[in-house]
């Protein structure tokens, strides 16, 4: 285990340091993808199977969907010219961000024996974890805060071997599957995708957007009751939010998904 994380660590380091960085300037001009200044030289590559989604996959989502929106892509196309510009800074302030993090070994270490505790007690069972990132592309904490939990999922996805990107925002690690979606608020906490309202409806549970960026977490192998206060027979259908991270987190980004998880 130490030294695959230790792997892990080098590997998303030299990427950041350019070492790498032929090997995916060529796989970019074979796929005729333009490069970007700083940081991993990344671009929006939709391909899950490519080099940039196997080393970088929350990165890549993260920084997909917000190229989306900065490059005034699809329901973006005729949007708000200050919520392009946000967007366009943020992609571009990305990866250094993402690069400059560096989070605790031991942690993730951590992180890595209860994933893999839960997996084992819920063989059999469905496991999923949801990981809905709310945030303003002009927020200067979702901006440092965001990159830096995808450096933590990035680094637990290479810290062992036969870990799976399943589809742009799919991870699976370990057997269980790891959902990520952002969601995105103007200035005036109002969400930009979707309905323009101040709450979400995530892990049974209404959460109203107030401070950004908040991270929410919610499972699967957290056992519900029914009617009585018995146990329930099986665990929930749908994840069950358990705890998030508002703005900044109290220890570290690692540390803190960690304390969630094994309440």
């Amino acid at each position: 285990m130490k030294q695959r994380l230790a792997l892990a660590m080098v590997v998303l380091t030299l990427g950041g340091c350019g070492i790498l960085g032929q090997g995916k300037q060529d796989m970019k001009e074979k796929q005729g993808i333009g490069t970007v200044s700083g940081g991993l030289a990344m671009d929006i590559v939709d391909r899950v199977d490519s080099e940039l989604w196997r080393l970088h996959p929350a990165l890549s989502y993260l920084k997909s969907e917000i190229g989306t929106m900065a490059l005034a892509q699809g329901v973006y196309a005729g949007g708000d010219s200050t919520v392009k510009a946000d967007a366009a800074s943020f992609w571009q302030e990305i990866e250094s961000e993402y690069m400059s993090y560096e989070p605790n070994v031991g942690v993730i270490r951590s992180l890595d024996s209860v994933l893999r505790a839960q997996q084992a007690m819920m063989t059999g069972k469905p496991l999923r974890m949801d990981v809905l990132m709310v945030g303003g592309n002009w927020c200067s904490d979702t901006r440092m805060g965001l990159p830096r939990l995808c450096k933590v999922l990035d680094i637990l996805m290479a810290s062992t071997e036969g870990n799976v990107v399943r589809s742009r925002e799919e991870l699976e690690y370990a057997g269980i599957v790891i959902r990520l979606d952002y969601r995105r608020v103007n200035r005036d906490k109002k969400l930009i995708d979707g309905a323009l309202a101040g709450e979400l409806f995530f892990g049974q549970k209404s959460v109203l957007i107030g401070r950004v960026p908040e991270v929410c977490i919610a499972h699967t192998w957290k056992q519900g009751t029914v009617s009585g206060g018995n146990p329930a027979v099986d665990f929930a259908a749908e994840p069950v939010f358990i705890g998030s991270i508002v703005e900044t987190p109290q220890v570290s980004w690692e540390a803190d998904l960690l304390g969630i998880l094994k309440r």
